[in-house]
């Protein structure tokens, strides 16, 4: 039996000889509030297994302070490390996902969060997340909400991506609720949380905060890989910068700097598009 220090090196040098992997996180340039970046990532030392979380933004308390500046980012960084600490183990992507939910139920019960919560500014602290693992040319993945995958191939074509399932359930809600015109923010904010957030009945969206039924909105999937392809973990922040080719270009050059500038400059274009928490892994293959 080969021990595990020297499989866990194994692992690296074959990792990191046939992939390129490239990563970074960008705060928030649209609010400038008082919350952190909430958006968190991971790459594992060991084997090719990746991570990207986007905590779910608090409310404010009504004097206009931010209701828990770092329990978003909390959660985001639970999803992360119990992620890729159980597919390191070994474990099934959908047991990773469940012992980070039991994290994050933990979190909250710590925060006293279960006997606060009124879904507004006493809230479940939760993130959305997309994990993957690469064995044997294929790419394992799963998600919940609207982080997700997208794989280019060596001409920066768009051969997959998966679909957000936040926007859907929003539209849903616009639509049963909001037909003569916008509800007032406190009424909105309640509904979502508690009405869609890991409803049972599959239409609304899945978000990991501890509730069990976030379980229903697990999305799971293989995509072989070629060589030249490019996968790309993806925070919500990102999704106008993936339909850039020079922004796939710079993915490929592994440059920050050049990346770093392009962001900034994207950021002050259009910063509804571009200016929110923003946070990728691409690994080129």
């Amino acid at each position: 039996m080969v021990e595990k220090s020297r499989l866990a090196t194994a692992w690296i040098f074959c990792y990191k000889k046939y992939m390129k992997v490239f990563s970074a996180t960008y705060g928030d340039q649209i609010k400038y509030d008082a919350k952190p970046n909430e958006d968190f990532f991971l790459i594992s030392e060991t084997r090719p297994i990746f991570a990207v979380a986007d905590g779910v933004t608090q409310s404010h308390f009504s004097d206009g302070t931010y209701a828990f500046a770092d329990g978003a980012r909390q959660a985001a960084e639970i999803f992360c490390k119990e992620a890729v600490k159980s597919l390191e183990e070994g474990l099934l992507m959908t047991r990773a996902f469940d012992e980070a939910n039991q994290k994050i139920k933990e979190l909250n019960l710590q925060e006293e969060m279960d006997k606060k919560l009124n879904y507004v500014e006493y809230d479940w602290f939760d993130t959305v997340g997309v994990a993957a693992i690469i064995e044997n040319n294929k790419l394992f993945y799963g998600f919940v909400g609207d982080c997700g995958l997208a794989i280019f191939d060596k001409n920066n074509i768009n051969k997959f991506q998966t679909k957000d399932m936040v926007a859907p359930a929003v539209a849903r809600f616009a639509k049963q609720f909001e037909k003569h015109g916008r509800i007032e923010p406190r009424e909105r904010t309640t509904i979502i949380h508690r009405d869609f957030r890991n409803n049972p009945n599959k239409k609304g969206y899945g978000s990991f905060s501890g509730e069990e039924g976030v379980k229903n909105y697990y999305k799971f999937g293989s995509k072989k890989l070629k060589t030249g392809d490019i996968a790309v973990l993806f925070s919500d922040g990102m999704f106008w910068l993936l339909k850039d080719k020079d922004f796939l270009q710079i993915l490929r050059g592994q440059n920050k700097q050049k990346l770093d500038e392009f962001i900034a400059k994207k950021a002050i274009e259009n910063p509804e598009k571009y200016g929110s928490d923003r946070t990728f892994i691409a690994i080129e293959y």
